[in-house]
């Protein structure tokens, strides 16, 4: 039990250091402009945009104070980004205190509606009826 506890102490702990030192690069290197980002693969292969096109771009304006501009390059990441702060935020505690993060407890409705959501969003993104520019 120990070795496990302590197992997934360090995969937090490698976890939010790997974020620090993106976020650190991500704020230094313009994304499409400076450092080394990796192109999205869905649109390169087929020129649309995925639902997390313009994530990269969103979190560098992000971290610059820039919250319209991020909203604008993608809205789904400003939408999203305090639900997976704050389960992050909360699997830390239970890793640090050594609990068992409970199963999951959403009902298959609720699975359902993100899915949903997710893939109309991704539909909407790449028509021309989209109002934010990518």
């Amino acid at each position: 039990m120990s070795s496990d506890l302590s197992t997934r102490r360090f995969i937090i702990l490698t976890t939010w250091a790997t974020l620090a030192v993106g976020s650190v690069y991500l704020f230094l290197f313009e994304p499409g402009k400076t450092g080394f980002f990796p192109a999205c693969m869905f649109r390169t292969l087929t020129g649309l945009t995925c639902p997390g096109c313009g994530s990269t771009r969103a979190m560098h304006q992000l971290l610059h104070g820039h919250p319209v501009a991020a909203f604008k390059l993608s809205p789904l990441l400003l939408i999203v980004l305090p639900i997976l702060i704050y389960l992050l935020v909360r699997h830390t505690g239970w890793a640090i205190r050594g609990a068992t993060p409970p199963g999951n407890r959403l009902p298959a409705p609720i699975i359902y509606a993100i899915f949903f959501a997710l893939l109309s969003f991704w539909i909407f993104r790449n028509t021309s009826l989209y109002p934010f520019v990518s």
